[in-house]
């Protein structure tokens, strides 16, 4: 046995260090998206949650939400108060009651702040950026973000070898029958995640980008031939590109309305006409769409009193603006699918460079036990050799 030390009767090669580090850098790297967009996707539930309760007048989910509200404004402010005034016994005792106070009082300010946390809720739903998204609530952005956190779960578990697999046969091989059998698995893996990828892409393109299925051959025109993926790739990346546009001009309406929604100004009764108007020709829609469909979109200041929504409409009417941006986002799946099939293609080289080891318990261990593993693996290479 050389000096080097050896893992499934594989030295460590010194091109896998870079493999290492850069194995690390992506697992942090998932690890910290993982956690915002977890703290993001609980923000979102908290915040529909919050206006929900606020908005409803008078019914149960109303009452509790105040009450609860209540129990911890009251709770806190007289634990923080008793830290200086009042003995430990003293404090325990009036944070409960004033906790059960707030609970208590919660019917009685039932109607406080409905017309606000409506104004702000139908806001959030009808006429801003998170609009485009289907809004906050099911199936909006919550539940793509928890659809983006399945897949930054599932990427992390494969580059710790933590993936779902059967490893019945694993269990009777030696070391180096393992290394095989577990690098076949992973580049089929790897190669049913690609494929998964463009089939998601292909029915995403077709389905929702409405790119059409085929085409007249070259060839021959009285004949269909399937559309090419450059073609596919084409529209996806056109309609990419309005899209980005249309959140830009979306975001500038939010800018102009939330000081209003936060005053308490009804989000759908300050833009009119004139100031529709001058907004529309801010933008260069005439980069995205045609001069018709954007003079379409024009009001007539012959109605000045009239009111229009802050929302962004899609010129030429071929869309909704509401939930636009789903057609976007469900391109995680493919995303997902991708670095999931590249995480397998790592693990693999990560092997072959004698970095890592295959054994079916050690995806289960600790990193101590892990050590062990890798021990006892080296134990065995040694004993085979001699």
């Amino acid at each position: 046995m050389t000096d080097e030390a050896k893992t499934d009767g594989i030295a460590k090669q010194a091109w896998g260090e870079r493999l290492v580090r850069f194995d690390a850098s992506w697992t942090k790297l998932e690890a910290r998206l993982c956690a915002a967009v977890l703290i993001a996707n609980v923000a979102a539930l908290v915040v529909w949650v919050l206006l929900n309760g606020m908005s409803s007048e008078g019914n149960a989910s109303g009452v509790v939400l105040r009450g609860l509200i209540g129990a911890a404004v009251l709770g806190g402010i007289v634990h923080k108060l008793g830290k200086t005034r009042l003995e430990l016994r003293q404090r325990e005792i009036a944070t409960t009651l004033a906790v059960l106070v707030g609970l208590a009082t919660g019917k009685l300010w039932a109607h406080v702040g409905v017309s606000y946390s409506s104004n702000v809720q139908n806001w959030i739903q009808n006429a801003s950026i998170f609009t485009l998204f289907g809004g906050l609530r099911t199936p909006g952005l919550a539940t793509r973000l928890t659809l983006w956190l399945a897949l930054l779960g599932a990427s992390i578990a494969t580059g710790q070898g933590k993936h779902i697999n059967v490893d019945v046969i694993m269990r009777f091989l030696t070391p180096k029958m393992r290394v095989p059998v577990a690098l076949l698995g992973w580049m089929t893996a790897a190669a049913v995640c690609f494929a998964g990828a463009w089939g998601f892409f292909d029915h995403i393109a077709i389905q929702s980008f409405h790119v059409a299925k085929d085409q007249p051959c070259a060839h021959d025109a009285t004949k269909r031939c399937d559309a090419t993926a450059s073609d596919k790739l084409a529209k996806v990346e056109h309609d990419l590109g309005n899209d980005i546009f249309l959140i830009g001009r979306q975001m500038s309406l939010d800018l102009m309305t939330f000081p209003k929604v936060l005053s308490g100004q009804k989000y759908d009764q300050y833009l009119h006409p004139a100031d529709w108007n001058a907004w529309m020709k801010e933008g260069n829609w005439r980069a995205h769409y045609k001069e018709e469909d954007i003079q379409a979109q024009m009001l007539s200041p012959d109605m000045p009193e009239l009111t229009k929504m802050p929302a962004v409409n899609v010129p030429g009417g071929a869309e909704d603006a509401r939930g636009l941006l789903t057609k976007d986002i469900d391109f995680i799946f493919v995303f997902g699918l991708v670095v999931i099939a590249l995480r397998f293609v790592l693990r693999s080289l990560l092997v072959l460079s004698g970095h890592i080891i295959v054994d079916p318990d050690a995806a289960h261990g600790e990193p101590e036990v892990l050590a062990i593993h890798e021990a006892s693996a080296v134990a065995a290479a040694t004993k085979e050799e001699a």
